[in-house]
């Protein structure tokens, strides 16, 4: 008797993982939520940076690339309050322990907003005041391209 109860508890433990193996693979040909037809125009992406310049017409952000490397990134002040439609700068208090980051949302492709995760204390050492004289190209973009 318990030689046969024996049997019947390793072959049912042998046939319970084939049968939630043949469900599993049902559920990925099919899953729930793509109809075809509600599909999103809308992506992001997340970029973690390091620093941010305060400067009189943008802000200058050096952003991780890849990594190990450094790019930079010009976030024109005017966005803040864009005139011409929806601001495309939106600045978010970053919870206590989140490293700062950059959320790039687009639009079919097209840059649509950008919204600067980031501690609000400017005494943060990620906040800094651009030198003064320099020098910043794009304070009158209407658009953020930035490499990964």
């Amino acid at each position: 008797m318990k030689k046969l109860f024996a049997v019947l508890a390793l072959s049912f433990a042998m046939i319970l993982p084939a049968l939630a193996q043949e469900s599993e693979s049902k559920e990925k040909t099919t899953p729930v939520w793509d109809h075809g037809d509600n599909k999103s125009p809308l992506t992001y992406q997340n970029v973690r940076f390091y620093r941010i310049y305060d400067q009189k017409d943008a802000y200058v952000v050096l952003y991780e690339k890849q990594g190990v490397k450094i790019g930079t990134a010009v976030l024109p002040k005017k966005w803040i309050s864009n005139k011409e439609g929806p601001r495309k700068l939106l600045f978010r208090e970053a919870p206590k322990g989140l490293a700062p980051y950059m959320t790039i949302i687009k639009n079919e492709g097209e840059f649509s907003k950008v919204w600067v995760t980031v501690p609000s204390n400017r005494f943060n050492n990620v906040w800094g005041i651009a030198p003064y004289g320099m020098k910043v190209e794009g304070t009158d973009a209407d658009t953020l391209e930035i490499e990964y």
